[in-house]
């Protein structure tokens, strides 16, 4: 018997309903491919099978494909189930609607157990070559059956039209909407143009892992690669979907991960002939030119970049009242962020006009939390500011003053909406619990945000939420070189002893990093 010297991570178990591609392009094969590109020791994945078919194929179409019987499907299952439960069921090819009533009615069974299960659909029935692989009135069953059982569904122009009969996205997605299904991602690669642009439709009833539920739509655009190295992108698409939901990401971060994840594999493919080939299957994306464009109509673009901080930001402290900011400064803190909550107008202004001249000298900046027309009015060096708030604030103003902007931040998607504004610098949070503030299920962990700075290099990014002098190195381990800290020093008794051993720690993480800095 071999022993292990140390106990394994426990895997996160995701199972994958599909076909067989012996040409391992699409379908199963890929799926494993890229579960294995998300799994990683400190968060392991693992992706276990179920058969629906087996497939004759190679990169350029499907030479045949024999279904596998419901009986055989079911074995399948109870094995699996006898190893350990799945966090997320990814379905691809359904062959025939004996199929779908056995899924549909596996689901029900299972969900009866399993209240937190994530089941994700890509309607697979043609191959992008054209090939049916499915029983012509497939998708009949799929609407009356299956669909009611899903979170997401994943089609392509053509299966949307197909499970919807219009052409229109918006219509069709509302169509879908009705029958059941929790959030609809639109992949837009079959339109004929020169860019690729994908929609995510999420509606209130869509909940996972904590997240707040309400009813919005996400659009990415990346430029078209204009290759035919590119079998398996769909089957690909869901399932690195998948694998970062199973990561713990919210929906719309997945979505932005998964958009990055193809583009970086049509830009990087495998070419099986001098003709066709397959898309890349490399990691976890670490690189910020497969980012896609976030496409907003309530967040333009600016001219121009606002002001760049004077200083890194290094430690940053968050104190509730002038008082507390002058004890910061005694304590020599350089960075800081004014932060007052429900409080009288008239002493509102009075707190950040004294913090403000408070702060006059010219290594010390000052950011003022929320309150944009204030600290315009008052000549503030700088506004800290939420999701929620930039879409109020007048941020042309802003600019235009010479102020800095920060901006909160709480995953891949913020990151993208935030970056567009050419802020000064991205906070990102909440890395750890917090008695400040209720994060729901968008806690960071130090696995997060470890991959934020290899994809956001342009802007300084500050890690907050829970930070202390205990878990401030593992933070900084992650590249991110500015920390924003509220309780840490609030509970200080040596508040100038304790900035010193922050500030120590940073210095040293500075220079641990500064070979391979991006910021």
């Amino acid at each position: 018997m071999i022993q292990t010297t140390h106990a394994a991570n426990q895997a996160t178990i995701l199972w994958s309903i599909a076909g067989s591609d012996n040409s391992a392009g699409a379908g199963i094969q890929a799926d494993l491919k890229v579960i294995q590109s998300f799994s990683a020791p400190e968060q392991p994945l693992h992706l276990c099978t179920l058969v629906t078919a087996i497939t004759a194929q190679h990169s350029s179409g499907v030479d045949a494909c024999m279904a596998v019987s419901v009986d055989l499907l079911q074995q399948q299952a109870i094995a699996l189930l006898k190893d350990a439960q799945p966090a997320v069921i990814k379905i691809g090819l359904l062959v025939n609607k004996a199929q779908v009533l056995w899924l549909t009615d596996f689901l029900q069974q299972l969900r009866q157990s399993l209240p937190d299960l994530l089941v994700i659909y890509d309607p697979v029935a043609i191959s992008s070559s054209g090939s049916t692989m499915a029983e012509p009135e497939l998708y009949q069953t799929v609407i009356q059956y299956l669909l009611p059982q899903l979170d997401l569904l994943t089609p392509n122009l053509p299966e949307l039209q197909a499970l919807t009969h219009s052409s229109d996205p918006e219509q069709a997605v509302q169509r879908l909407f009705t029958t059941g299904v929790r959030a609809v991602l639109v992949k837009g690669g079959h339109a004929d143009t020169s860019a690729c642009t994908d929609q995510l439709f999420i509606s209130a009833k869509f909940r996972y892992r904590g997240y707040p539920a309400y009813t919005h739509q996400v659009s990415l655009r990346s430029p078209r690669q204009q290759h035919s190295f590119n079998h398996g992108t769909g089957c690909s698409f869901s399932s690195a979907l998948a694998a970062t939901l199973a990561l713990g990401y919210a929906l719309e971060d997945a979505f932005v991960v998964a958009k990055t994840y193809i583009n970086q594999g049509l830009s990087l493919p495998v070419a099986v002939n001098p003709w066709s080939g397959t898309v890349g299957h490399c990691g976890f994306p670490t690189d910020p030119q497969y980012l896609p464009e976030l496409l907003t109509d309530d967040l333009q673009p600016p001219d121009q970049a606002f002001a760049p901080l004077k200083a890194p930001l290094g430690l940053y402290v968050i104190v509730p009242s002038v008082t507390e900011l002058k004890r910061a400064l005694d304590a020599g803190v350089k960075t800081l962020q004014l932060r007052i909550k429900n409080i009288e107008q008239a002493l509102l202004r009075q707190q950040i006009r004294q913090a403000v001249q408070l702060c006059q000298h010219p290594d010390i900046q000052l950011f003022i939390n929320d309150h944009w027309q204030l600290a315009l009015e008052l000549g503030a060096y700088g506004v800290h500011l939420g999701q929620e708030d930039i879409d109020q604030a007048d941020l042309a103003a802003l600019r235009q003053a010479g102020i800095r902007l920060g901006v909160s931040n709480h995953g891949f998607y913020k990151l993208l909406r935030a970056q567009q504004l050419q802020p000064s610098y991205l906070a990102i949070g909440a890395v750890f619990t917090t008695q400040t503030k209720e994060m729901g299920g968008k806690l960071q962990g130090l696995q997060k945000l470890y991959r934020y700075p290899a994809l956001f290099p342009k802007l300084p990014l500050v890690a907050i939420g829970g930070i202390n002098a205990t878990n401030a190195k593992a933070v900084l381990a992650s590249g991110i070189k500015h920390l924003a800290v509220v309780q840490g020093f609030a509970q200080a008794s040596d508040p100038k002893l304790w900035v010193q051993q922050m500030q120590q720690l940073i210095a040293e993480a500075q220079l641990e990093q500064k070979p391979c800095s991006v910021i």
